[in-house]
């Protein structure tokens, strides 16, 4: 098999709102290039789709000097057929002639005849004929059906739809690889399934499915990680350890988890100020809309009243005025002489090219500088004091009580009172609202949630984290895993997400690092106490040995020799003191495992200048409309340029560059990374899940 290029490779990744697909790998990995609406709308034909709305509208044709008016209709008569010269003609039956409207004195009738065509011809071209016209809505969400719900595949032949229409969009090469990413919720059977759709229908020389935690490790360049994915309605929480992703203990599409959790929290508490879903949805994709850290409190209480205060200033008397002596002396001789605050120009600004030569000469010069110096920083900080009282003091969006957002809606035209060019019929209108301290309730529980009470969305996702992670085969890979934490999915773009997740892990799982925490998993020699002769001094259960040392003072010596295994004095130690040879000792400790000492966030890789933080990245705005899972997904045809917005909440296209340069290009199937052509009509489709990464 030849190669494969750079500019051939096909990557489409498929979410609940928005499609991400590009076609070709640049030279610095971008954002996708087309980000096109997870759904479809019915065609005419039942099992047909298409891309758009189809708008059904009349339009009036008008005369133009006769050349638009409709035609009389020309009956076609049959040839006659030719008849040689010499034969007779048949004899045909006399028509009856009709009698002159003189003669009967009859008038003949309006309508009939020539006459009565031209009139009804005339009267036809003065009423506007009516033109059905087709037209394609690409505002319009009515009747749309989505095929992916929580993650799952809901709707085949809709899906199979998407695929094509991204396929047909993008119109790649005969000689193009694809790689698809998955989502953890789907099956082996429908991983067949989408295997056999694209061999068959777009007959693509190689094919790669991807875990999406396993393109977002790649994206990361970590081969560890826990990956936390925030969507629409739901979050998956993977532990991938060494580039192998566990499934046993994964939470897959934990619903009502996701962005749509926190427009209905929002719309639960503003609803009675005459707030709709999609201002919820505005507001949650805005900038005032902030989730702040456990312990710190909302603007308005007792604890944040006096923060922010702008005292204003007392006295209009400058530092400068009140620093200035009295009485003025004159400086320099000449004609011109100057007169004013001693060591202050003509401004009032301090000279410092002038200085008294008589006190120089007639005392210590060290300490006349350094008064003169301590008498400048005095004056600069009283002038620096009095210009910052004079400025107004801008507050912090998490310390204002209310707060406005600008709401963006398409009002409907009328056609009859308002002239419209073409097809468009809406405008677009922006209006500020104002919203109080509701803008930072957004992922707090919600009163009641069907027959039982929400603990909130943090809380849930941290008990998730909590179990997948426990549910890791190697326990000493578990301690990693809570320090390699990767939060994405746009979700997660609300300001302040990723450290209130912490913050609520932090205090429901969280081991502060103590004395015992270092005893309680490290194997001891010292059996339990025993009531000897009224002590509960512990006996040893063996022979006086390298365990037990007189010097430990009660201290374990294995604790002592892990902190001094490093210590090039360890040969100093005194004797006794144990090593941590592994034949010396019948059990290792494999560390705490159980509960972490400590969690952290990886840090994004930095050599990718366009997936660098934008400085909107965590107010996300309307364009977009939340892409994976913060909105209503992309309205309008995808954009070939992408826009600013979409940072590392999207890693796993990313990851799914990384992973086919290295697949298709580096590779070349060697490690069996992708599934060929001549493998797929040999072993069919069943044969994906050796190649499925």
């Amino acid at each position: 098999m030849p190669p494969f290029k750079d500019e051939h490779i096909l990557i489409i990744a498929p979410g609940s709102q928005v499609t991400l697909a590009q076609l070709g790998l640049p030279e610095s990995f971008t954002p996708a290039r087309f980000r096109f609406p997870t759904r479809m709308f019915p065609g005419e034909k039942k099992g047909e789709y298409e891309p758009y709305k189809i708008q059904e509208r009349r339009r009036d044709v008008k005369a133009n000097n006769g050349a638009d008016a409709p035609k009389e209709d020309v009956e076609m008569k049959d040839a006659e057929p030719s008849v040689p010269e010499g034969t007779p003609k048949p004899e045909t039956a006399e028509k009856p002639e009709k009698p002159d409207d003189a003669e009967t004195g009859e008038k003949p009738q309006a309508g009939s005849g020539q006459e009565g065509n031209r009139e009804t011809a005339q009267e036809t071209a003065q009423e506007p004929a009516q033109d059905i016209v087709y037209e394609e809505d690409v505002t319009s969400d009515e009747g749309a059906v989505y095929p992916i719900e929580n993650g799952r595949i809901v709707d085949w032949p809709c899906f199979f739809a998407l695929l094509t229409h991204v396929h047909n969009t993008l119109s790649p090469p005969f000689h193009t690889p694809i790689m698809l990413i998955s989502e953890p919720v789907w099956s082996a059977r429908d991983r067949e399934a989408i295997t056999q759709f694209v061999f068959e229908k777009f007959k693509t020389p190689a094919f790669c499915l991807m875990d999406s935690a396993l393109a977002i490790c790649y994206g990361y360049g970590t081969s560890t990680a826990t990956v936390i994915d925030v969507g629409k309605d739901k979050v998956d929480v993977t532990a991938v350890t060494d580039f192998m992703v566990n499934e046993h203990g994964r939470g897959v599409a934990l619903e009502g988890c996701g962005g749509d959790y926190m427009t209905d929290r929002l719309w639960e508490l503003l609803r009675s100020k005459g707030f709709t879903r999609e201002m919820c949805e505005q507001l949650k994709r805005s900038n005032i809309t902030e989730i702040l850290p456990p312990g710190v409190p909302l603007p308005g209480t007792a604890a944040t009243a006096q923060q922010g205060a702008n005292p204003a200033p007392s006295t209009s008397i400058s530092a400068q005025e009140s620093a200035a002596p009295n009485g003025s002396v004159p400086r320099g001789p000449g004609e011109n002489i100057q007169t004013g605050p001693e060591g202050t120009n003509a401004e009032g600004e301090e000279d410092e090219g002038v200085l008294d030569v008589a006190a120089i000469v007639s005392g210590n010069t060290s300490e006349f500088l350094a008064k003169r110096d301590k008498e400048r920083a005095e004056k600069a900080s009283k002038k620096s004091a009095a210009d910052q009282a004079a400025k107004p003091v801008r507050l912090p969006n998490s310390k204002k009580e209310k707060a406005s957002f600008q709401f963006e809606e398409f009002v409907r035209l009328d056609s009859e009172k308002e002239k419209v060019d073409g097809p468009r019929r809406f405008i677009r209108h922006k209006r500020d609202i104002e919203v109080g301290i509701e803008r930072f309730l957004s992922a707090t529980p919600k009163e009641q949630v069907g027959e039982r009470l929400s603990s909130g969305i943090l809380e849930d996702i941290a008990t998730q984290i909590h179990h997948t992670i426990l549910a890791v085969p190697d326990a000493a890979k578990r301690s990693e895993l809570w320090d390699s934490l990767i939060v994405v999915g746009n979700g997660s773009k609300i300001k302040g997400f990723t450290q209130a997740l912490l913050g609520a892990i932090t205090q429901k799982f969280i081991l502060s690092p103590s004395g015992t925490m270092f005893t309680s998993e490290i194997p001891s020699n010292f059996s339990t106490p025993l009531p000897t002769g009224g002590t509960n001094t512990p006996a040893p259960s063996g022979q006086p040995g390298p365990m037990h040392h007189p010097a430990g003072h009660g201290v374990n010596p294995l604790l002592v020799a892990a902190t001094h295994s490093g210590n090039p004095a360890v040969g100093n130690m005194p004797p006794g003191t144990p090593s941590l040879d592994p034949s010396s000792l019948h059990h290792r400790s494999t560390g705490h495992s159980q509960t972490p000492t400590s969690v952290k966030t990886l840090r994004p890789p930095e050599y990718f200048p366009e997936w660098k933080e934008q400085s909107n990245s965590n107010a996300p705005g309307a364009s977009g409309a939340g892409a994976l899972g913060m909105g209503n997904g992309t309205a309008g045809r995808p954009s070939g340029a992408s826009t600013g917005g979409h940072g590392m909440e999207e890693a796993v296209f990313l990851g799914a560059q990384v992973a086919s340069k290295v697949i298709f290009v580096l590779d070349q199937g060697l490690s069996k990374g992708f599934m060929s052509r001549v493998e797929y009509n040999e072993n069919g489709p069943s044969a994906i899940h050796e190649y499925a990464m």
